[in-house]
């Protein structure tokens, strides 16, 4: 079984090293202004995770792959939406909804402000005795917010900000941290985003079951019948859904491969065909090679 999962691994990590190559030709084409790299550390972060699965599928560490799978999904849906139109007004959304929910966080550790108090309660709860002023630096967080604010006033930004306070006050009841991709009257959430995207059958089938092994929801499937009225827990490092992990991998990183090249590198189709021609036949091997059939 050791190969097998050897060669699964092997084979999405020639899929994580071709997404290196397009992150390559991609920070290479020179774009002004510092929103026009968001894509391209959305990519990043995908081609990171699709390289985590790669490891964990190797070791056997199946359930905790799915948690990657997951992570997986949402990062290539939103990246897939961030270049699918409007790609700087998306960027510009993502960015804002960050630097506010970052100085949102930072006044928590202010005296003054409100939100702190609300923040504190909850240690003195625990420790009565408990002092914010131990615990950070209020000075260098006040330089750190008003650096974060004085962004929100640029020119570049002020629009997505005031879209930002609007989507926030949209709803009888405030939301105070929404979804960048709900801004401009986007996808509330990522079921939604997924039903904007057609992938709502990946959302229903493997975003939702997968959902259960960040939230130990999925701990009793640690147990297989060993007979009537009997069960054992199963060994850990279980391979059984390997292949599903390894196809989900696959799947989710050429996708968004296809419409990154398509929508920021044109210029460099040729390249993907080539690649993804020569890949086809090797993933063809590397499923026949790795059929097994496994007893519980």
């Amino acid at each position: 079984m050791n190969l097998i999962l050897k060669n699964l691994s092997d084979n999405l990590r020639k899929v994580v090293n071709f997404g290196t190559h397009i992150l390559k030709w991609d920070i290479e084409k020179k774009r002004n202004g510092r929103d026009k790299n968001v894509p391209s550390v959305f990519l990043r972060n995908s081609i990171e995770l699709g390289d985590s699965v790669s490891i964990l599928i190797e070791k056997s560490s199946i359930e905790p792959a799915k948690i990657l799978i997951r992570s997986l999904m949402e990062s290539t849906f939103s990246l897939l939406y961030m270049i699918e139109k409007d790609e700087q007004l998306r960027s510009h959304s993502f960015l804002i909804c960050r630097l506010n929910k970052e100085i949102k966080y930072y006044k928590q550790f202010i005296k003054d402000e409100k939100i702190s108090k609300n923040f504190v309660s909850k240690f003195i709860k625990q420790e009565p005795d408990f002092e914010l002023e131990n615990h950070c630096n209020p000075i260098e967080i006040e330089r750190v917010i008003k650096a974060k604010e004085s962004l929100l006033l640029e020119d570049n930004y002020k629009e997505a900000n005031i879209e930002f306070q609007r989507t926030c006050n949209k709803s009888k009841k405030r939301n105070n941290n929404p979804n960048w991709y709900s801004l401009y009257d986007g996808p509330n959430n990522f079921e939604n985003l997924c039903l904007y995207l057609n992938s709502t059958i990946l959302y229903e089938f493997q975003y939702r079951k997968y959902s259960e092994n960040v939230h130990p929801n999925s701990v009793m499937n640690g147990f297989v019948i060993a007979g009537k009225d009997k069960a054992d827990i199963l060994q850990i490092r279980n391979f059984k859904e390997c292949k599903e992990v390894f196809y989900n991998g696959i799947n989710l990183l050429i996708d968004v491969y296809r419409e990154f090249i398509k929508m920021r590198l044109p210029e460099k189709q040729n390249d993907f065909d080539t690649w993804y021609l020569s890949y086809i036949p090797e993933f063809e091997k590397t499923d026949l090679e790795t059929k097994f059939k496994y007893v519980e």
